[in-house]
């Protein structure tokens, strides 16, 4: 379904506050407070209230200036654009890593499968990079890292629960 025009969206207006409501619109399958993204989607408060506000006021149409005024979407553009970024495909379970900064991780899952993400570091410290829950492989998501993880010689990509999954990972060299 589009919803790119107002008469995209009124029709949609009840499924859009119960799917904006329980947090399954927009589609992330981040859970909250395990990794910190800088292309996380997730609506705020007052974005939510004003939503459901629409939804259940009636959907009135905004005015043709405010259509104006207003700008797309489009997500914020990182300001630290990194050109030196291999990507690795490994299984899951406890794998190394090359040296340098983690800045990404892509999961693939079967339908509906979690996984956490973590890195072991050489001292033994665990750093959690994401919790993925519900996926959707109609939806591959790239989570990128808003502060990269410095991945020390002997670093190890660790999933749990171990199983048959893959998990890309962005690898740019070190500052």
């Amino acid at each position: 379904m589009s919803l790119v025009t107002y008469e995209d969206a009124r029709p949609w207006a009840k499924a859009i506050r119960e799917e904006v409501m329980t947090r399954r619109m927009p589609k992330w399958h981040a859970v909250r407070g395990y990794g910190d993204f800088s292309n996380d989607p997730s609506l705020s408060p007052f974005e939510i209230s004003l939503l459901v506000a629409w939804a259940e006021g009636g959907t009135p149409r905004g005015s043709e200036e405010e259509a104006k005024r207003s700008k797309p979407f489009a997500p914020a553009a990182s300001p630290d654009v990194r050109t030196d970024i291999r990507t690795l495909t490994i299984a899951c379970g406890e794998q190394p890593l090359p040296e340098g900064m983690l800045v990404s991780v892509q999961p693939n899952l079967d339908r509906d499968g979690s996984l956490g993400i973590a890195v072991r570091q050489p001292d033994g410290q665990r750093v959690i990079v994401a919790w993925i829950r519900g996926y959707d492989p109609d939806f591959p998501t790239v989570y990128r890292l808003r502060t990269p993880i410095r991945l020390e010689r002997g670093s190890v990509l660790v999933t749990e629960p171990r199983q048959s999954c893959s998990v890309t990972v962005g690898v740019a060299a070190p500052h």
